[in-house]
């Protein structure tokens, strides 16, 4: 581990354990002290119990990648050696709790570990500690995890006031005892890591993406969000819920998917930037809704975060197999879908979503996913005046003396719109077909001459909007990162664009060069501009966390050109670019990719 300035740690044990909270307190701490953190929590589907663990890269530059092999690992609990152990880098240092995992059992997984037993009860008893709950194991263990990484013990110290200091100064006194208690036993009992995590002193923002696509909302305009609590989106709710009184929010916790997005149409009717959040099967429940905001062209913002499926599935696991279900409803009508690719882009897509929603009246949904919407990881800065709302054909009064035409035929096929109430606007919005004055024709007039000629009329006028996204520029291409001249590209889209970042080292360091093309708009896509990337590609591979190759198969339905090569992950856990790397030298021209470096 010489003069290493990266590193990966591993915490384990069960739900209830605090595992979540001691990541918090290192991810803080190295946040603060200028390191770069990007962690993934794997949980499962309960409150109490069953086995989590939550891996954490650290390092003076910014993490691709959660890592494959954890250098220190924390165990809490006797379930976790017999899974975790086996996963350490040779070499590497495992702490546990002495008082409920036996020594001799947790040594004869390996020998070539080094392991250190801290007795949790032991030490408190012996520091003379009372009123400690045995749920405060996690502080000492942080301690003892912040010493070995040669950390800063003052941040944390810090960060555990600021957390605790509302129950109290004898609960903060009571955490900064057990915390210094693992501290001070790992200096004296272990030997140092040869580490350089030096950070560079210019504390970073240390989030989830949920919290990222929540304050790009916000900053975007947001008003009205509206949610059925669904794992992994339910963060979203949990952040915006934080800011309603500051940022004047309506924030409504709903009894069910149907309320959540017809109480989010409502409010985009009403005039007011407005969201939804859910996850894939919540999102089934919504799609006739959906294709009611695209009748009446109602702004919408949905945010669609994706879990393994069909149904319930691994509602705690990483897929992204739902541009499908994005793409679904009955019948035809313009939308748009993005997929934001990290955390500082949850944060700007989430506010670009709000104005391309006003600016086409159209339902756009934003893509993310289980590991990008629930995994932390640190950020340098957002640009708050990057920000710039546009509202699009929003007005606010109506002077003229013709008649308000909701729905008029305009030259780009967009309508004004006009707050309800608004002196001589009135109009209808019906999910039914309809007129320019919003007059619907799908009851006794349904058939009859002048109402299939409105119906062919009014039904090209929106999806008109389609192509008016791509000419406008609005609907990007994808992007196109690396060498030019290298033999592989990986395409991807969503949070695999970390790891193809993390992949494309690797690969750099045995030789072999390979770039990258990335899709962030999902629909529509721009079949020219997009066809020209692929030209300039020698050998395409989609990366993707599904069977099925959702991206491929919509880019085929787009422009007609097949990606025949894939990379897939389907079991639940997030690609690595070490998997990457391993599943690109399976294929069998892998080995006539290999260039010499600079050649």
């Amino acid at each position: 581990m010489a003069n290493k300035n990266n590193i990966i740690v591993r915490i384990a044990g069960a739900a209830g354990d605090g595992i979540q909270s001691t990541g918090e307190l290192l991810g803080k701490t190295c946040s603060r002290m200028g390191l770069h953190v990007l962690a993934y929590n794997s949980f499962q589907s309960a409150i109490r119990g069953g086995h989590v663990w939550l891996q954490m890269a650290i390092g003076t530059e910014k993490q691709y990648d959660h890592g494959e092999e954890p250098e220190v690992v924390l165990l809490f609990n006797k379930t976790s050696p017999a899974v975790h152990v086996p996963d350490v880098k040779s070499g590497g240092i495992v702490f546990y709790n002495a008082g409920t995992i036996k020594k001799e059992e947790i040594e004869s997984i390996r020998s070539d570990v080094n392991y250190y037993g801290l007795d949790f009860k032991a030490m408190v008893d012996a520091a003379k500690l009372t009123d400690v709950s045995p749920v405060m194991l996690n502080v000492m263990l942080a301690g003892a995890l912040v010493q070995a990484l040669n950390l800063d013990g003052k941040v944390t110290l810090e960060f555990i006031k600021h957390k605790f200091l509302k129950k109290g100064e004898n609960i903060v006194e009571l955490n900064n005892a057990i915390f210094n208690l693992g501290f001070e036993w790992t200096k004296a009992n272990t030997k140092p890591l040869e580490l350089k995590l030096k950070g560079d002193n210019n504390p970073k923002l240390f989030m989830s993406g949920n919290d990222a696509i929540g304050m790009g909302l916000v900053a975007g305009g947001l008003k009205f969000y509206a949610a059925y609590p669904m794992s992994p989106a339910t963060g979203i709710l949990h952040y915006l819920s934080t800011l309603a009184r500051s940022d004047k929010l309506v924030v409504k916790q709903v009894e069910d998917e149907l309320a959540a997005i017809n109480w989010a149409i409502g409010a985009g009717h009403a005039g007011v930037r407005a969201a939804i959040g859910t996850a894939g099967g919540g999102f089934c429940l919504m799609v006739e809704a959906l294709g009611f905001a695209g009748i009446s062209e109602i702004p919408l913002v949905a945010v669609l975060v994706q879990r393994g499926g069909p149904s319930t599935g691994v509602p705690t696991k990483i897929e992204q197999a739902d541009i499908n279900l994005a793409m679904g409803g009955n019948g035809d009508f313009p939308r748009f879908i993005l997929a934001p690719k990290d955390l500082e882009d949850c944060f700007y897509q989430a506010a670009r979503s709000l104005n391309i929603a006003e600016k086409y009246q159209v339902p756009v949904i934003l893509m993310s996913d289980f590991f990008l919407s629930e995994h932390f990881g640190t950020v340098d800065d957002l640009d708050f005046s990057k920000i710039k709302i546009e509202r699009g054909k929003l007005i606010t009064e109506w002077n003229s003396a013709e008649k308000y035409k909701r729905y008029a035929y305009t030259e780009d096929s967009i309508s004004p719109r006009v707050r309800p109430g608004t002196p001589g606007a009135m109009y209808t919005a019906v999910s039914d077909e309809h007129n320019e004055y919003g007059h619907l024709m799908s009851d006794v007039e349904a058939g009859l001459p002048h109402a299939r000629e409105e119906r062919i009329k009014m039904h090209a006028k929106r999806m008109r909007k389609v192509q008016l996204m791509i000419e406008n520029g609005d609907a990007k291409p994808p992007v196109l990162e690396g060498d030019i001249n290298a033999r592989t590209t990986f395409v991807t889209w969503g949070s695999t664009y970390a790891y193809i970042k993390s992949a494309i080292k690797l690969l750099e360091k045995e030789g072999i060069k390979a770039n990258h093309l990335h899709f962030t708009d999902i629909y529509p896509i721009p079949r020219e501009q997009t066809l020209a990337l692929f030209k300039k590609c020698k050998r395409l591979i989609s990366v993707e966390a599904n069977m099925c190759n959702s991206l491929c198969r919509q880019i085929l339905a787009e422009t007609g050109f097949e990606i025949t090569e894939h990379i897939n992950r389907w079991d639940g856990e997030p690609f690595t670019g070490e998997y990457i790397v391993n599943e690109l030298k399976k294929k069998p021209l892998a080995k006539a990719d290999k260039q010499l470096v600079g050649a």
